[in-house]
């Protein structure tokens, strides 16, 4: 019995599905090179670094490794993280966790927290990490150090690292460093009196960690950061706005207005200094009534190809904000209606 020998079109198939899979094996291993190389330079970035410090490395179950006493990375990136996720399914883990060993003997991060979550994302339960011998001053400035290659800190989360940092130099809590940083600012402007000793060592801290930064420009345009309102710090912490947009809408008192305007500068791309011609009071304002109505054409000519422009966490946080304006407006109207009753009576 003969056997059937394969046409034309499928051997060509088998053929250009074989060439495809070495095409593919060809790229996997190019891109695992590469990977190799960035590690390399990394581990001899890593070294410099910490050259002052013992390092040793050790591979340690995932949980045992301790977050950073305060706040940073609260929203990732979405597109930049899950590429991360699919690299590390791919070629596994590749990258270095910074950690310090404390006088417990406990593990805390220092840097690669977003590789730590993406690690713990594929369902990795132990990693390889570079243990420092180091204080908890020294382990914050290393972080510093790392985030800034990497310029991994939004505006909020360096503000909240060197705010730590500055409670481990002055030994004091947050609150009462917030409040020398005040001082400081008042000191300077000539309003008040300052310890020299604080002062020398607030302004050492900055000339060390943050000398593009500065004290002025910290206190005045960073320190407003932690007291956003909510719904900004959510925009904020999601992407949606630039710190400096975020702390203009955060002075806004009227929570309406703020975010009738909250949703204008997402939806519109409003500039700094848009933002801050809509914020400005006009000669002649709008009643309230016709501010009303304004918000609603707002948000219904909102322009639906825009918004699918917008990430999936973007589109929620837009939709949450209309609603809760919806929400605002309704209760606004039935305030002027019962005015208008009392008024008629």
């Amino acid at each position: 019995m003969s056997k059937t020998r394969p046409n034309v079109s499928t051997f060509l198939s088998g053929s250009n599905r074989a060439l495809q899979t070495q095409r593919e094996l060809a790229d996997a291993k190019e891109q695992i090179a590469q990977l190799e190389k960035e590690i390399e330079t990394e581990r001899q970035e890593i070294q410099s670094i910490l050259s002052e410090h013992k390092v040793s490395q050790a591979t340690v179950p995932i949980a045992q490794i301790l977050h950073r006493p305060y706040q940073s990375r609260r929203e990732k990136e979405p597109q930049a993280f899950e590429a991360l996720i699919q690299s590390i399914k791919l070629y596994g883990f590749r990258g270095a966790i910074w950690v310090q060993r404390l006088a417990n003997g406990q593990l805390r991060l220092i840097a690669g927290e977003t590789r730590l979550d993406a690690a713990i994302e594929v369902g990795l339960t132990e990693i390889t990490v570079d243990i420092v011998e180091t204080d908890d001053i020294t382990a914050v400035k290393l972080s510093r150090m790392e985030n800034s290659r990497r310029r991994n800190l939004n505006a909020l989360d360096d503000t909240e690292e060197i705010l730590y940092l500055l409670t481990l130099v002055l030994d004091q809590p947050r609150d009462k460093v917030i409040s020398l940083l005040y001082r400081f600012k008042n000191a300077t402007e000539g309003k008040s009196s300052l310890d020299p000793e604080i002062r020398d060592k607030i302004e050492s801290v900055f000339q060390e960690v943050a000398p593009e930064l500065g004290v002025m420009t910290y206190v005045t345009s960073r320190l407003p950061l932690l007291n956003l309102p909510s719904d900004i710090l959510e925009a904020y912490n999601m992407g949606m706005l630039q710190y400096t947009k975020a702390v203009e809408l955060g002075r806004i008192e009227d929570k309406i207005l703020r975010q009738e305007l909250l949703s204008e500068t997402i939806e519109q791309g409003l500039s700094l200094a848009e933002l801050k011609a809509r914020i400005r009071p006009t000669k002649s304002p709008r009643t309230v009534a016709d501010r009303i109505e304004k918000i609603r054409e707002q948000i219904n000519s909102i322009n639906q190809k825009s918004v699918s422009k917008l990430s999936k966490q973007q589109r929620q946080q837009l939709k949450k904000t209309i609603e809760e304006l919806e929400i605002l407006l309704q209760e606004k109207r039935k305030e002027l209606d019962w005015d208008n009753r009392l008024t008629d009576n």
